[in-house]
């Protein structure tokens, strides 16, 4: 809004300097038709230091040089609004074109330099170069002045014309000039303050912006802060939790397996010298106890490991999951493989596994479901993926973070997720998933 109140404005100046020019001609103009008119024209030039210029010049060449200042104008309007090097080019023949209306109206004007200023203000960048041309500008209108220039230019003053008005006209034609002139002053101080007020308008949205990005930063200084102690606390109690699930695994397995092989050693040494076959049988099965104990020993170190797809094939994986689950509770999971299984990339898998693994935990967990049906169909480009359960359902559901965690990382595939349920109906969980081929 304030730029196009800033086009206005200048479009206004240029208007009112041309009337201003077309009043000050025929003041001119006017003058010397009076002067031959009444035979003066001998005692005019007797008191007149050098000879005016042609009456007719003064609006024809005046009126010629603004509307080249108006051209130049509209070229930058349309034409080269963001080259630096020809707006400068511009701005330096804005200063030449008002000089040389200056000069032709005898220094009797200089308001027109306030056009130039306006249009360096409004195409010239903030930089080095403008505040010169801005600078130019100002000297121009303070010293090129009628009674500086008068000493050695063939200058004729405009008041010279106008004492051979009649008193009253002179009264009309002083007071028009005026009103003229403090119009233009008018419009051109109007136009600074918009400037001004422009330029204090985007100082105060930088301010603001730069108080919303400090506080942004202080709040993500705290955040990181409280993020980092989270992790530490987490990590913590990820050690303890796996310190403790050692110390059970060595007290249920290891330390059992040894008390066993020492126990039996014990008796074997009791009883060697007595019965050598009962030595050998007991043995053997100290043997097996200690096969059994390695077994165990490796299943809790595989257990460490982060995945389970990383030691069996996805869909073994599911299986084996389905199987657990059906075997260790009361809920009977069906898995359910639909087209050619192939082998999927890492983050697909995990995605994959992880959706099924937390619909089966849902599902016994909050849906009470006794029966749990999962259908992996691959597709040429895709898998799809739907978990029905019979459970208790719910009319109306949050996404909690389990399931908003799920769908994060099944879109992070650019893939799509959806949870569907009702009351007394289950609970329906679907996603599709892009793959890539191998």
């Amino acid at each position: 809004m304030n730029q196009k109140n800033l086009y206005l404005i200048r479009m206004l100046m240029l208007l009112l300097n041309i009337v201003i020019i077309l009043f000050m001609s025929s003041i001119i103009y006017e003058a010397t038709e009076r002067i031959c008119d009444h035979y003066m024209a001998r005692d005019f030039l007797e008191k007149i230091k050098f000879t005016p210029i042609a009456p007719w010049k003064v609006p024809a060449f005046s009126l010629s040089l603004l509307a080249l200042l108006i051209l130049t104008v509209i070229f930058r309007e349309r034409f080269w609004g963001h080259s630096k090097p020809v707006l400068y080019l511009f701005s330096i023949a804005d200063i030449l074109f008002c000089i040389a209306i200056m000069y032709c109206l005898n220094m009797s004007y200089k308001g027109v330099i306030l056009l130039s200023i306006a249009n360096i203000i409004v195409y010239i960048d903030r930089d080095r170069k403008k505040y010169l041309l801005v600078i130019l500008s100002v000297l121009v209108y303070i010293l090129f002045d009628y009674d500086i220039f008068s000493i050695k230019l063939n200058l004729f003053s405009l008041n010279d014309y106008i004492q051979y008005y009649t008193s009253a006209q002179r009264l009309y034609i002083f007071g028009i000039r005026n009103v003229l002139i403090s119009l233009n002053e008018v419009l051109f101080i109007l136009f600074m303050m918009i400037v001004i007020q422009n330029q204090v308008n985007e100082k105060m949205k930088i301010k603001e912006l730069y108080d919303k990005l400090y506080q942004t930063a202080e709040e993500s200084k705290i955040a990181n802060i409280q993020l980092q102690e989270y992790s530490r606390k987490v990590e913590a109690m990820a050690k303890t939790r796996e310190r403790n699930r050692l110390a059970r695994e060595i007290h249920d397995t290891i330390g059992h397996t040894l008390t066993g092989i020492a126990t039996g050693l014990e008796a074997c040494s009791e009883i060697i010298d007595r019965d050598l076959e009962k030595t050998k049988s007991q043995i053997q099965k100290i043997a097996e106890l200690a096969k059994k104990g390695l077994l165990e020993i490796r299943k809790s170190v595989s257990a460490l490991r982060p995945d389970a797809t990383e030691r069996l094939s996805l869909i073994s994986s599911l299986q084996k999951l389905a199987d657990d689950i059906t075997e260790c509770t009361r809920t009977k999971v069906n898995f359910r493989v639909e087209g050619e299984v192939r082998k999927l990339w890492v983050d697909e898998e995990e995605t994959a596994y992880r959706f099924i693994q937390e619909g089966i935990t849902n599902a016994v967990r909050h849906g009470k479901a006794k029966e749990i049906t999962i259908h992996f169909r691959f597709e040429p480009n895709a898998v799809k993926i739907e978990i029905q359960d019979d459970g208790v359902g719910c009319a109306v559901f949050e996404e909690g973070f389990g399931l908003t965690h799920l769908r994060e990382m099944v879109e992070m595939l650019n893939g799509t997720a959806g949870f569907f349920s009702q009351s007394g109906a289950g609970f329906t969980m679907q996603a599709r998933l892009p793959v890539r081929g191998r």
